[in-house]
């Protein structure tokens, strides 16, 4: 069964970076509804961490993430993979996405 998992954009005391994301790892499994909200008080862009270390930053959405705002279309996983992802404008901001 398909659940929702939520990344938490956290902003921290202490850069670089600026922000975490929650959970780091997540873990998820396929089909899984996993979604982004921005607590911190800039945007933020979560995008797919190529293998050349470059960010296609419209894999998981379309546009950025506004403060206090919410990830739309929420991004839902076929099947198991690991995806590395870093905000695509604060590139030094990583997490991973583990699908069982």
């Amino acid at each position: 069964m398909a659940i929702q998992l939520k990344i938490s954009i956290d902003k921290t005391v202490q850069p670089p970076p600026g922000v975490t994301f929650n959970p780091n790892p997540l873990a998820a499994s396929a089909r899984d509804q996993i979604f982004w909200t921005n607590y911190d008080s800039v945007a933020h862009w979560p995008g797919l961490m190529n293998a050349d270390g470059t960010i296609n930053k419209t894999f998981f959405m379309p546009n950025q993430i506004a403060q206090d705002g919410d990830s739309s279309p929420i991004f839902s996983p076929s099947a198991a993979a690991s995806f590395k992802y870093a905000c695509s404008i604060h590139p030094d901001e990583q997490g991973v996405i583990n699908v069982t």
